[in-house]
């Protein structure tokens, strides 16, 4: 988890649920679930988008997330780029 002991502003905190109930049309509930299992590896912890609470639930840091997966900052693995069709131009 971040190592800043400083925590964002509560507003900016949201449980896995409620995150993806707030963005339906970005993300789905599995897709939260899987970046919050594979957090270590992915790159999502490193970026401070998520908290470890005391009694072990994950919470969402909103704005990190998001430039998390949108590929802004902090991704292990940047996304591939487009192949381009055979015969497109």
């Amino acid at each position: 988890m971040p190592s800043d002991p400083e925590l964002p502003p509560l507003e900016e905190i949201f449980a896995r649920r409620e995150f993806a109930e707030r963005h339906p049309r970005l993300l789905n509930r599995s897709r939260v679930e899987w970046a919050l299992r594979n957090r270590s590896t992915n790159g999502l912890e490193a970026a401070g988008g998520v908290y470890a609470s005391p009694c072990g639930q994950l919470l969402v840091h909103e704005p990190a997330f998001l430039a998390w997966f949108l590929g802004l900052k902090g991704r292990s693995k940047p996304r591939a780029a487009r192949r381009k069709r055979a015969g497109a131009a």
